[in-house]
């Protein structure tokens, strides 16, 4: 009796069309489609989507996460988030944000038709960051991930490149390092001060190196992190805890697990 081969998520070796395997860290069946994994659960239906999404109303809701460590002292990061909202002309509404308002600072909103990543030490010169402009969400779920390298900021849009630029060196966040992870909100701009998200997220995931193309592409299609650089991730499956780590997030106001909505 012939027994199937296993390997990791992080582990996976060069494949044929047709390769199968067993992954023992995620308990998934892959096949090797000649350019991609596939991911099925173990019982070999595909994967689907969670049932639950985090609900926010634009006003007042928000996640704190407190301070991410990993994002204070890290060479390179990613973030990758599913969200559904309507697009805004004003104001402006908050993915996530993190780091002091005068020191080390990420974060990430939507503007109008455009979708903006921004790290930075202060202001003015010391400001990096990407814009990728076209009708994003509109009420419809989309996939994003912000990644920011040894030399660059990328924004990935379902799984996809949109965008990439040299970033500003002077705003590089691990140069002063203490602050960029602080007070990290998600769907707030710190902490309810303004920019609220009226809408939903899913699946907010935290990398602690930079992501490459591959590997987004089967966040977003195939639900396979990378589990060597994911730090921490929120499923939001009827709370707001860290399924890998130990950082759980607190729900401020009215933020919730809600079952209104499902994304693909």
């Amino acid at each position: 009796m012939s027994t199937l081969q296993t390997t990791t998520s992080t582990t996976r070796p060069s494949a044929q069309a047709g390769d199968t395997y067993f992954e023992t860290d995620t308990k998934n069946i892959i096949v090797y489609d000649g350019t991609n994994w596939r991911a099925y659960a173990s019982d070999g239906s595909p994967l689907e989507a969670s049932s639950y999404s985090l609900k926010l109303d634009g006003t007042d809701d928000y996640v704190e996460l407190g301070d991410v460590s990993s994002l204070s002292s890290a060479a390179a990061f990613s973030i990758s988030l599913w969200v559904n909202a309507p697009t805004v002309t004003s104001p402006a509404e908050t993915f996530f944000r993190s780091g002091t308002g005068t020191g080390n600072s990420i974060t990430m909103y939507q503007s109008g038709s455009s979708i903006l990543f921004y790290l930075g030490l202060g202001s003015g010169t010391n400001i990096s960051g990407i814009t990728w402009s076209g009708m994003l969400l509109n009420n419809s779920w989309r996939h994003i991930a912000a990644v920011y390298g040894s030399s660059s900021l990328s924004l990935y849009i379902d799984g996809s490149l949109a965008t990439t630029s040299a970033y500003n060196a002077n705003a590089v966040p691990s140069a002063t390092a203490s602050t960029a992870g602080d007070d990290f909100t998600i769907g707030s701009y710190q902490n309810g001060a303004s920019n609220e998200l009226d809408g939903y997220m899913d699946d907010f995931a935290i990398f602690d190196s930079a992501l490459t193309s591959s590997e987004v592409f089967n966040i977003k299609n195939n639900a396979i992190y990378p589990t060597a650089k994911l730090k921490h991730l929120y499923k939001f499956e009827n709370n707001f805890n860290d399924s890998i780590g130990s950082l759980n997030g607190t729900a401020v106001n009215q933020a919730q697990a809600s079952t209104d909505t499902t994304r693909p």
